[in-house]
């Protein structure tokens, strides 16, 4: 007998619609889209329901009550924790696209609401799927590295005025007000997974480079934030979120007491080393896609990792398992990315990492409501850059020029 297909809706059709191919392909069907934008509606439907029904709506509270079983969140980056929190109250699964939480008060409330819906929740965070980080995780894990030392994970992401404003078409944009820590999720998940190894302390500096954002919107003037975090297997992590800047490394490292592992920056291969060169250093080769999915991997984005990072859910879903980034493992990471961005507004302080498991932990922080993002007056409770800035005259109306001159989709 043929399994029973998820369905799930998708909210937010900018990513959302590239993702829809990996839920297609994952035993799992989309069955609703929601988007405020009636364009990207129809964009969607002609992409990919010519030839079968699919509930559209233009608003949330119709969007949540129809006959789905889980929600792809691919709404705006703030805004995640509101609409999962609601989503899981009407009983729907969650798969969210981002950061989970950008206040530590919403990292709480998920986490609680999960615990009283009893629903499923998972971070969509696809780059731990990347073959040669699986192969470093496999490699740390049979010992071969021995015991953790030190781990570096980096999201390098330069950008042009060009390719900033096309990805943020407006001054309240999400990406205009993002501080450099809190796109980390792509650097810290990795050594998560990799190691199995949690967050306890973190601390941070920001480098400041105001002429990185000329002829943007940008409310941020660093160009990287770089944060250490102490971790509950006495090694120590070193993650950038977002950086601005080139490098000639990967910048991902897992060094051990025996030996250690990086990707090659060219190659994409894994090159593993040892104390005094015993065993000789070695270039271990990452072979993707996986042949267990054939060709299925290759027509998804980022390189097949957010076909797998969606299977896996789905997979969880069909096995009543608990997915490995789950709420509590997300907000995780969401503490270390908020935590850190307080760290360099205060001299550069050390934090506890709160373990939201723990009721004296969600105590703390139930009413902490404090967020670089600005309300409809473009007020806020804490600056998005670690030394004052704020874009000129002459970059906004650049910035207005180009959102003028092309029909930017925003997401």
């Amino acid at each position: 007998m043929e399994k029973k297909k998820i369905r799930f809706g998708v909210f937010g059709l900018t990513r959302g619609n590239e993702l829809i191919y990996c839920i297609e392909h994952s035993e799992a069907e989309v069955v609703a889209i929601c988007d405020h934008r009636p364009a990207a509606l129809a964009q969607s439907k002609d992409e990919w329901f010519r030839d079968r029904d699919v509930m559209m709506f233009e608003n949330f509270d119709d969007f949540i009550k129809a006959d789905f079983d889980a929600v792809l969140m691919s709404n705006y980056f703030c805004d995640h924790a509101e609409y999962s929190i609601r989503a899981m109250k009407a009983g729907k699964h969650v798969l969210s696209e981002t950061l989970p939480n950008i206040t530590m008060a919403e990292g709480v409330e998920l986490c609680r609401v999960k615990e009283e819906t009893g629903m499923t929740y998972a971070l969509l965070e696809n780059y731990p799927y990347y073959g040669d980080f699986i192969e470093m995780g496999r490699m740390y894990k049979a010992g071969t590295l021995g015991s953790l030392v030190y781990a570096e994970g980096s999201y390098i992401h330069p950008m042009s005025a060009g390719e900033q404003n096309g990805l943020a078409p407006g001054e309240r944009h999400w990406r205009n007000w993002t501080p450099r820590t809190y796109y980390t999720t792509h650097a810290l998940a990795p050594l998560m997974m990799m190691t199995d190894a949690l967050p306890t302390k973190v601390t941070a500096m920001a480098s400041f480079h105001p002429e990185i954002t000329k002829g943007t919107a940008l409310r941020t003037g660093d160009a990287a934030a770089f944060i250490l975090c102490q971790t509950d297997i006495n090694a120590v992590f070193r993650i950038t979120g977002w950086a601005h800047y080139v490098t000639a490394a990967s910048g991902n490292v897992l060094c051990g007491t025996r030996g250690s592992a990086c990707v090659d920056p060219e190659t994409g291969h894994v090159k593993v080393s040892f104390l005094h060169n015993d065993p000789a250093p070695y270039v271990k080769y990452v072979e993707w896609p996986d042949s267990e999915y054939g060709p299925i991997p290759e027509k998804a984005g980022h390189s097949g990792t957010d076909f797998y990072v969606i299977n896996e859910f789905v997979k969880d879903l069909r096995e009543g398992r608990e997915p490995y980034f789950n709420v509590y493992r997300a907000t995780m990471m969401s503490s270390v990315a908020i935590l850190a961005w307080r760290s360099i507004l205060n001299d550069n302080k050390c934090y506890d990492v709160p373990d939201f498991r723990k009721e004296e932990d969600r105590k703390k922080y139930e009413n902490d409501r404090i967020t670089p993002y600005p309300d409809e007056n473009y007020r806020v409770n804490i600056p998005c850059s670690s030394q004052p800035h704020t874009p000129t005259e002459e970059d906004l109306e650049t910035a207005r020029r180009m959102w003028q001159n092309k029909d930017y989709l925003s997401r």
